[in-house]
């Protein structure tokens, strides 16, 4: 079965080489210039994992936009940035400046936009309106205003809590099937969000669990869930939607 990741973080070589072997379709950030240049020369020239960068809401305070410009340039795919009144302490001001300086550059450069929203969803949807990009919003945890940002064309990426926590397993049955994908957001928020340590070589298993549970939502085949992932994250890469 073909498996897909919208949205993960890569902290060792050994991730990058599961996702090769195992021939995932991933999209790895990068947060900063290190990371971009770490992670670039883990993924080499694969065509099934893209890049993606952008200063993260937790992160405006540290990482300076003109150290992240000239990375922007090179990736095909901006973000995960955004705003967050939950998880960080960082100025709500500078998270905005921040915000819409990355999606004015996005719409310039016609490249798609992985968002982060934590408490910040109205407000993150009416900037959103401002700006003609292709968006995805990743590991959604609230249900409200899945219907506004679906009628902006936004895909929605199922974060691994799905089983635990009821608002992300809420988007299970409330995103069309050609607008959701699935992510891990990496091995570590997978420990997280499954409350375990976790070896390397479960991911796979554990992506498949996301596969079942959209198959089940939606009364299709698992082998036709994977498919339509794999469809949905090339078409965000490309920057299409329906809107």
């Amino acid at each position: 079965m073909q498996l897909s990741d919208a949205h993960t973080h890569a902290t060792q070589q050994s991730y990058v080489r599961l996702l090769k072997r195992e021939k995932i379709y991933a999209t790895i950030n990068c947060a900063t210039p290190a990371e971009f240049t770490r992670n670039q020369a883990w993924v080499g020239h694969s065509r099934r994992l893209q890049l993606s960068a952008g200063i993260h809401p937790w992160q405006v305070d540290q990482v300076t936009w003109a150290e992240m410009a000239p990375i922007l340039a090179q990736v095909p795919v901006i973000g995960e940035i955004g705003l967050d009144n939950v998880w960080t302490k960082t100025a709500p001001k500078l998270q905005q400046q921040i915000f819409t300086k990355q999606l004015a550059y996005a719409e310039q450069a016609h490249k798609p936009v992985i968002i982060h929203t934590k408490g910040m969803e109205q407000e993150t949807l009416r900037i959103l309106k401002t700006y003609f990009n292709t968006y995805l919003i990743h590991w959604y945890s609230s249900t409200e205003y899945i219907e506004d940002y679906l009628a902006l064309g936004c895909y929605f990426s199922i974060g691994p809590s799905f089983a635990t926590e009821e608002s992300v397993h809420y988007l299970l049955n409330a995103v069309p099937l050609e607008r959701v994908l699935l992510e891990s957001d990496g091995m570590e928020s997978l420990a997280w969000a499954l409350n375990q340590e976790l070896p390397l070589n479960d991911y796979p298993q554990i992506m498949d669990a996301g596969i079942q549970a959209l198959s089940q939502a939606h009364h299709l085949a698992p082998d036709t869930i994977a498919a339509q992932l794999v469809t949905n994250l090339q078409r965000f890469w490309a920057g299409e939607n329906e809107q």
